[in-house]
């Protein structure tokens, strides 16, 4: 294809090759009208030039195109192509219909420009990264299922600090990751749509991460959520990062991390809506992790797991919240309840993991104020008065104590 327009595709094709080479000024939309593309040496889709290509899966089709393990390259050297879907130029997909993608060599579907996600039933497996767009991925709606050998969704521009983000408003998203669940170069920002990251190592991950609405589980082997920004040595990794942080400002978060729950690089905003968190068990990791400063200035926090290299929010907090610390632990499914004074359920939470400590907050939890907190059999409440912005209730169960000038260590 040498010229932008309209082009229908549909019916079988078996080691042959889709090749866009319009001019970087026009654009291409290719109708996936029930089509069956394969190539076990090449990318069956490719577009070598920077124009932009839009797939539209036609309404009632399936259209299903897949590469084999092993590429042969045009020329010695090369490493490009190495998705079935690849383009060098922007890359939008849309449509009604459904799209599987099978990528036996390295990528399921690539773009090296913006790679944007309007609607669409799509179905990735992939031995590397899944969905990958080096300046960008933005989802807007449509159905994505994902199985990925290394970052479910990837953004990987590390030389324009403007471009590397994902973006993510809307649509219905599983994920299943050997690495990464959703991994950004730079911003991570989730505004809207349902993401359940079922097997990742972490969950989600960039140098700023910002949930603002939908809902969001991830269940991972190392953190929840990790903020950071690239760097070569170990010691870089312990200080405050410059410009890293995690912001959670609204949607519903569930997770169950192995490692730290919520570990930031730089500086932890949690604003609004509401977090459920599971984990660590073990003692070298913490429900919460950061090197800069954190503070809770709103929203609802059910949070428990080992106490730990646990730390909690700092004295810029201006929502108060209580800290719980159990003699003995709580086995994983153990029912976390707060009531107030009156009796009434203010939120509850059964855990995942094995817990031994809580971190728990709630809107209008107001100081003087009496609360109750059950985990699990009735003789196990705890009333506990509210004595402002930080409350801390019993010892930690490896007999340490709060760090005294330091807000939010222990």
């Amino acid at each position: 294809i040498e010229k932008g327009g309209v082009y229908v595709i549909s019916g079988q094709m078996a080691e042959g090759q889709i090749r866009i080479e319009a001019k970087e000024e026009e654009l291409v939309r290719l109708v996936l009208n029930g089509a069956e593309l394969s190539n076990t040496h090449t990318a069956p889709i490719y577009g070598t030039e920077k124009c932009k290509v839009v797939l539209t899966l036609a309404d009632g089709t399936k259209n299903v195109i897949w590469d084999g393990s092993e590429y042969q390259f045009e020329t010695e050297g090369e490493d490009e192509p190495d998705a079935p879907i690849f383009t060098k130029g922007d890359l939008t997909i849309n449509g009604t219909g459904e799209l599987e993608v099978y990528g036996n060599y390295q990528c399921g579907i690539r773009s090296k420009d913006n790679l944007k996600v309007i609607s669409g039933t799509i179905t990735i497996e992939s031995m590397d990264d899944g969905l990958k767009g080096k300046d960008s991925v933005i989802i807007r709606d449509g159905m994505l299922t994902i199985q990925a050998g290394k970052d479910g969704i990837k953004s990987n521009q590390d030389e324009d600090p403007e471009n590397g983000f994902i973006w993510i408003d809307g649509g219905e998203i599983t994920i299943a990751a050997k690495d990464d669940g959703i991994q950004a170069e730079t911003a991570l920002v989730v505004c809207g749509g349902n993401i359940h990251v079922a097997e990742s190592q972490e969950g989600m991950a960039g140098k700023t991460v910002d949930i603002l609405g939908g809902l969001v589980k991830a269940v991972t082997l190392d953190d929840g959520i990790n903020s950071a920004a690239s760097v070569e040595t170990e010691q870089e990794k312990m200080q405050d990062q410059d410009g890293v942080y995690t912001r959670i400002a609204g949607g519903e978060i569930w997770l169950n991390a192995k490692a730290d729950g919520i570990d930031s690089n730089g500086d932890l905003y949690f604003e609004g809506g509401v977090l459920y968190l599971s984990g660590p068990v073990s003692r070298g990791d913490g429900i919460l992790d950061y090197n800069g400063e954190a503070m809770i200035t709103g929203g609802t926090l059910f949070a428990a797991g080992s106490s730990g290299m646990m730390q909690i929010f700092g004295e810029k907090s201006t929502s108060n919240y209580l800290v719980i610390c159990l003699e003995e632990s709580r086995k994983a499914g153990s029912q976390i309840q707060l009531t107030d004074e009156e009796g009434t359920i203010l939120g509850e939470y059964a855990p995942e993991k094995e817990f031994d400590t809580m971190i728990l907050s709630v809107p209008g939890m107001e100081e003087g104020n009496v609360y109750y907190v059950k985990t699990g059999e009735e003789e196990d409440e705890i009333q506990v008065t509210i004595a402002g912005r930080e409350t801390i209730f019993g010892a930690s169960p490896d007999g340490r104590e709060r760090r005294g000038h330091e807000p939010g260590k222990w």
